[in-house]
C-alpha cells in the first residue's frame, strides 16, 4: 500500500509539475530561460548561494545540489561548518572551478554524474561565460544557465533573482514568501530614514572591503555591493569621488584620513586559505569566540592611520560579517548599517533577532552566532 501511495504522490507532482510548465524567466542579465519541466539537478558557480536554495527547497535543498564551487568553504569556513552540520551530504558535493577566473572545466562538468540540468552563477561571472561560449557550449548540452545578483546591485535585484529561480524550480510560494518578508522590511527601514531630520542625513561613511584579509589597506566600494546600502540609506559614501565611478577599488590610508568619515565599517571574516591556514580578518560568523573576535579586532584597531579618524574618536568603528556582501540575506548587513547610522532611530531594531527569524522561517533551522559588533565592546 505504501509503494501505491507513494506513486501516486509522484504522479500527482508529474502532473502539477506539467500544468505549470513550460514556463520562461527572464533572469537579472536579461537572457530569456525556457524550462519545460523544474530542473533537479542544480549546481551552483558560486557555493555561497547554497541559502537560496536552502530558502527555496527549505531541508530539501541539499539533495538538488550536484555540484558548487569551494569559495564557502575558503571565504566563510564557519558558514560553511554551520551547513556541513545541516545537511552532512553537502560534504560529498564536487567542487568547480571559478568562472571568471577560467577555471572551470565544462567537459567534466557536462560529464557529471547526476548530470546538473541548471546553473545557477553570478552576474560577475555571467559576461565571461557568454564571451568564453561557455553559454552556448552548457545549452548545447541541455543545461539552462539562469544569472543572479546579489553582489553588484543588491538592493535593485534581490528579489528579482529570488523569484526568477523560483518560478524555474516550480517553488514560487516560498519564492514569494521570503520576498514579501524582505521587501517589507526595506520598506519600514526606508520609512524610518524618510521621516528622520534632514540633517541627520549625509552622514560621511567608508566601508573597508576585506579588512584583515591582507596587511594592505585600504580596498573599498563604490556604487555597488555594500556601497549601494549606503545610497539607500541617505548616507554618503567618501569613496566616490576618488573611485571615478568604479565599482570597486583601493584607497590610501592618507586618502581616508583626509575624506575623515563620520562612521568607519569594517566588511570581514575568518577567512582560510586553501592550505587551511588561519588569515587575519574577525572571525564573525556561526561559530564565534569571543577572544578570537576580541584578538583580532585589537590587531585591526591599532593601525596609526585609523586612529587618527573622527570616526575612531566618537567610537563609531564596526565591523560586518563580509558574507553578506553576496546573499540573499543581505538584509541584516543593511540593518546593521541603519542601526550604526541611525542609533536612536533603529534602537529597537535587532538585525541578529532578524537573521535567525529567516533561517528559522525560510530555512527550517535555528541559527545563532555573532554577525556584527561595535569594535569598541568588542575589544572590552
Amino acid at each position: 500500500m505504501n509503494y501505491v501511495i507513494a506513486f501516486l504522490c509522484l504522479v500527482c507532482s508529474f502532473l502539477a509539475h506539467a500544468e505549470n510548465f513550460p514556463v520562461t524567466i527572464t533572469d537579472v542579465a536579461g537572457r530569456n530561460v525556457t524550462f519545460d519541466a523544474p530542473p533537479q539537478h542544480i549546481a551552483l558557480a558560486t557555493g555561497r548561494d547554497f541559502p537560496l536554495l536552502e530558502i527555496l527547497y527549505q531541508q530539501q535543498a541539499a539533495a538538488h545540489l550536484v555540484a558548487w564551487r569551494n569559495d564557502m568553504k575558503l571565504d566563510a569556513p564557519s558558514m560553511y561548518a554551520q551547513y556541513i552540520k545541516q545537511y552532512p551530504r553537502l560534504a560529498t558535493v564536487p567542487f568547480i572551478g571559478k568562472i571568471s577566473a577560467g577555471a572551470f572545466d565544462a567537459e567534466r562538468f557536462i560529464e557529471m554524474k547526476p548530470k546538473p540540468n541548471l546553473l545557477i552563477m553570478d552576474l560577475a561571472d555571467e559576461q565571461v561565460a557568454k564571451q568564453e561560449g561557455l553559454l552556448k557550449t552548457l545549452s548545447a548540452a541541455g543545461i539552462k544557465v539562469i544569472t543572479v545578483d546579489f553582489n553588484e546591485n543588491p538592493l535593485k535585484n534581490t528579489a528579482t533573482s529570488i523569484l526568477t529561480v523560483a518560478k524555474a524550480l516550480d517553488r514560487e510560494t516560498q519564492g514569494h514568501a521570503f520576498v514579501d518578508y524582505y521587501q517589507q522590511h526595506i520598506a519600514h527601514i526606508l520609512s524610518v530614514i524618510d521621516h528622520l531630520p534632514k540633517n541627520q542625513w549625509h552622514q560621511k561613511v567608508f566601508i573597508e572591503r576585506a579588512a584583515g584579509y591582507n596587511g594592505s589597506c585600504c580596498r573599498t566600494f563604490g556604487n555597488g555591493n555594500m556601497g549601494e546600502y549606503l545610497s539607500f540609506l541617505k548616507a554618503d559614501n567618501m569613496a566616490l569621488l576618488p573611485l571615478h565611478g568604479a565599482f570597486t577599488g583601493q584607497l590610501s590610508p592618507e586618502t581616508v584620513i583626509v575624506g575623515q568619515p563620520d562612521v568607519y565599517i569594517m566588511q570581514t571574516a575568518g577567512w582560510v586559505n586553501k592550505h587551511g591556514q588561519v588569515l587575519n580578518g574577525i572571525p564573525l560568523g556561526y561559530q564565534p569566540s569571543s577572544q578570537a573576535i576580541k584578538t583580532a579586532t585589537e590587531q585591526l584597531m591599532t593601525r596609526p592611520w585609523l586612529q587618527a579618524l573622527s570616526a575612531y574618536q566618537d567610537h563609531r568603528v564596526y565591523s560586518i560579517y563580509m558574507p553578506f556582501y553576496n546573499s540573499p540575506y543581505n538584509l541584516v548587513a543593511i540593518e546593521f548599517f541603519a542601526k550604526w547610522l541611525y542609533p536612536q532611530a533603529f534602537k529597537d531594531l535587532n538585525p541578529n533577532q532578524t537573521f535567525a527569524e529567516m533561517n528559522q522561517r525560510f530555512g527550517h533551522h535555528p541559527i545563532s552566532g555573532v554577525f556584527g559588533i561595535n569594535n569598541f565592546k568588542a575589544m572590552q
